[in-house]
């Protein structure tokens, strides 16, 4: 029988990571040109390592909802779940009774309706 320590564990999931971490410091830089622009690279990888961590304490695991996460760090502020302007974010964050692709979802409808003067 094969048994994975949990040190390849961590190895493999570090492995897993660096693909989606480069896609993300592109797609970044790509769509947020303004509010990357005095970002150095690796203080962009950073800010995208620690939003990883910090989403995953949410259960947004999803690939498409960990980038949804980090695109609201870029836009709003690096803990934008506690930034006075959008602390709302905290409430859905924490909602235990919610999914990771829920919560970003009801963020996103949030943040249009603040967008669109809604809110």
């Amino acid at each position: 029988m094969l048994t994975i320590r949990e040190e390849q564990m961590d190895v493999f999931s570090q492995a897993m990571l660096k693909p989606f971490e480069n896609s993300m410091v592109v797609h970044l830089n790509n769509n947020f040109p303004d509010e990357t622009r005095e970002i150095s690279e690796g203080e962009l990888r950073v800010l995208i390592q620690k939003g990883i961590k910090q989403a995953e304490q949410y259960q947004i695991t999803l690939e498409d909802d960990v980038r949804r996460y980090l695109e609201f760090m870029v836009m709003y502020d690096q803990n934008f779940e506690t930034n006075p302007n959008t602390a709302w974010a905290s409430e859905i964050l924490h909602a235990k009774e919610l999914d990771g692709t829920t919560k970003m979802d009801v963020i996103d409808e949030r943040e249009l309706e603040m967008v669109r003067g809604l809110i």
